[in-house]
């Protein structure tokens, strides 16, 4: 489990028609197969079933509860329901006639709506008319209509209005409000004139009496309509409270059962027997074969078949490498004959991130942002200090299951990020612990000023860690690199790709090659000896690295000779991780020099000081949150990556749906694999 994906095993299934129903429901409630097309040879022999009546019945039916559910307000459904065959859900959907009934509540309920929204508009109109006491039906006629001039922003319209429409007449209501009447066939040049200009006209509706008058007119009867459509939603919670929770199971039955029968009138079939065919997870195959059988009461076939088609991938990693398998996706899908590498992306992924933070002040405020994350994602109503807007944008850009699986991946992540920050003793630039193991100070630290914090001891010093840190990079980038080559040297030998092998094979050679040399160079830095006359391990590394060259030209052509000075950046771009290491510390230490500095000189350089630190900090927390996670994930695509992995998988999709309020008739027992 989690090394490849499942082995995956093409079968064609031939049965009786009458039997087929129990097949298909046996298969879907297992929803361990993925159908496929039968193979032409065979489906040129067979011909396809026309719809049944079975099949329009049931459609009809999902139709009607789907509008029972849109129109009816949710309810609570307590139960999860059995249905025994077609005939039985038939029979209890045909007992719940409320077709008729709900579409007179839903007409009368549009109704009401629509009447209601235009006695806001009236209301809205009215109130901008306040204060005349003229009656109102003067502002519409047969040959005249008005308008509400209102919310323009500098040029007063008046004017323009009487240039372009001379016998327009225009009343002030007060400063910022005017009607204007103009003649019925002028209606689009003021339309014009308002657009131009950026002000709102608001057409005045016909209406009588005075606007007082006319606006408890229209409260009366906004009322009267909110208590007629309060009693048709009273009524329609009524009928949920009746009837939901069984529409709900019908409506769910009926759409597998349409699912069922779309499936079962496209199979290849004769007069008398049917034909399927699909991919099947091979550690179910003897119980889905089992249980295929028992549903046809073993009036049915069932072969393996050969085919040169690519099987879907279906990946099964442990359950804490699962929110991996996002990331992988994100790539590519591993092909079956391929190296799952999920589990190897989650254990990596989370030190790269950790050592690039190196600092446990860092780690424990991504620690705490993700565990928030997590919390208010599985909670999606919970209370939070966030902005609205912000939420709803991080929402609109990433969606809430990507940043789901973003904040629990950011745990591990973070708390590598807190070991490693103790060991390099950093929180937020301050060596706060007494004890430093590893030194990463480069001269900027302000930390040692004054007589807080006091002066850690240090274990191993800035001018002897960093050069070995340097170092110790360059081995994992070597590792990374010889651990996917040997990955893609398995890949290709499983394949029986002896060229393939061979490249593999050659790069290897090529990449300890290049290593050997660059640690005899390393040592005549250091003053060792290095002649290639004398020296065995530096003729050794030449000797194997042009070899490497050889045996990749040879198996890889011209392709493979192009890209040969790329396995040397892809080894030395590892050192990225102590590169973002240093950066961020260096830019903490300075941020916190420039506070001490501050503090040490007067109250108001404290004050500056002090926002410096606070808002650098947190600038420097969001780039060792994003930068660490982008550099991680690309070392792993592409230098990992790219020594073994094909990708280009297609998702394994069973024939299946997710109940929520009904009970599938058959089980498959994991157990008979």
């Amino acid at each position: 489990m989690g090394i490849r994906p499942e082995k995956m095993i093409r079968i064609r299934i031939i049965g009786s028609n009458m039997r087929k129903d129990s097949i298909i429901t046996a298969l879907h409630d297992a929803g361990v197969i993925q159908l496929e097309q039968v193979a032409p040879d065979v489906s040129k022999l067979l011909g396809q079933a026309r719809p049944g009546e079975n099949y329009r019945t049931v459609n009809t039916l999902l139709q009607r509860f789907r509008g029972y559910e849109n129109i009816l307000p949710p309810s609570e459904v307590r139960t999860r329901k059995t249905f025994t065959s077609i005939s039985e859900l038939v029979k209890e959907a045909s007992s719940i006639d409320l077709e008729d009934h709900l579409r007179t509540l839903k007409d009368q309920e549009t109704d009401l709506l629509a009447r209601i929204k235009e006695i806001d508009n009236r209301i809205s109109v009215v109130q901008d008319l306040q204060g005349i006491r003229y009656d109102l039906s003067i502002f519409n006629g047969s040959s005249i209509i008005s308008y509400i001039l209102k919310d323009w922003d500098a040029e007063d319209p008046v004017t323009a209005i009487k240039g372009t429409i001379q016998d327009a007449s225009i009343m002030q209501i007060n400063r910022k409000v005017y009607i204007v009447s103009i003649p019925a066939a002028r209606d689009s040049d003021l339309a014009r004139i308002a657009n131009d200009m950026g002000f709102r006209i608001i057409h005045i509706p016909e209406m009588a009496g005075t606007p007082e008058a006319y606006l408890s007119y229209l409260t009366q009867m906004r009322k009267e309509d909110q208590e007629s459509l309060n009693r048709i939603h009273a009524e329609l919670a009524h009928i949920s409270a009746d009837y939901y929770e069984e529409i709900a199971q019908i409506r769910e039955q009926l759409e597998i059962e349409n699912k069922k029968l779309e499936v079962s009138e496209k199979l290849a079939s004769t007069q008398d027997t049917f034909v399927m065919e699909g991919w099947v997870p091979k550690r179910y195959l003897r119980s889905t074969v089992e249980l295929v059988t028992r549903a046809a009461e073993g009036s049915v076939i069932i072969n393996e078949v050969e085919t040169k088609d690519v099987p879907p991938t279906l990946l099964e990693n442990p359950k804490k490498f699962r929110i991996f398998e996002f990331f992988v996706r994100f790539y590519s899908l591993p092909q079956e004959f391929e190296f799952d590498p999920t589990m190897i992306f989650g254990i990596i992924f989370p030190v790269f991130f950790g050592i690039m933070v190196g600092d446990w002040g860092y780690g424990l405020a991504i620690l705490a942002l993700a565990i928030w994350m997590v919390r208010k994602l599985s909670r999606p109503g919970s209370r939070t200090i966030m902005p609205k807007s912000l939420t709803r944008f991080a929402m609109t850009i990433f969606g809430r299951n990507p940043l789901l699986i973003l904040g629990k991946t950011l745990i591990p992540a973070s708390i590598v990020a807190i070991a490693v920050g103790l060991l390099f003793n950093n929180f937020f630039g301050f060596p706060l612990l007494p004890v430093t193991v590893f030194e990463t100070s480069t001269g900027f630290s302000g930390a040692h000023i004054g007589a807080f914090p006091p002066t850690p001891t240090v274990i191993f010093h800035v001018s002897f860690m960093i050069p070995k840190l340097l170092l110790f990079t360059g081995y994992i980038g070597l590792a990374m690199v010889s651990f996917g080559l040997i990955l893609g040297l398995v890949n290709e030998a499983s394949l029986g790709h002896r060229k393939g092998v061979a490249g593999k094979i050659g790069w290897l050679m090529m990449a300890w090659g290049i290593a050997i040399f660059g640690l005899d160079l390393i040592h005549q830095h250091s003053g060792l000896s290095f002649n290639i006359h004398t020296d065995p391990s530096a003729v050794l590394s030449i000797l194997v690295f042009l070899a490497g060259i050889i045996v990749v030209g040879v198996s890889e052509g011209t392709r493979g000779a192009v890209e040969i000075p790329s396995i040397i950046s892809h080894i030395l771009s590892y050192t990225r991780i102590l590169g973002i290491l240093l950066a961020s510390v260096i830019l903490a230490q300075v941020i916190d020099l420039i506070f001490m500095k501050g503090v040490m000189k007067s109250p108001a350089l404290a004050v500056v000081g002090i926002i410096i630190l606070i808002l650098g900090q947190l600038f420097n927390l969001v780039i060792a949150i994003f930068e660490p996670g982008i550099q991680g994930a690309r070392l792993i695509y592409v230098e990992f990556f790219s020594k073994f992995y094909y990708g280009n998988g297609k998702i394994f999709r069973p024939f299946r749906t997710q109940r929520k309020y009904t009970n599938p008739s058959y089980i498959l027992d994991p157990e008979k694999k």
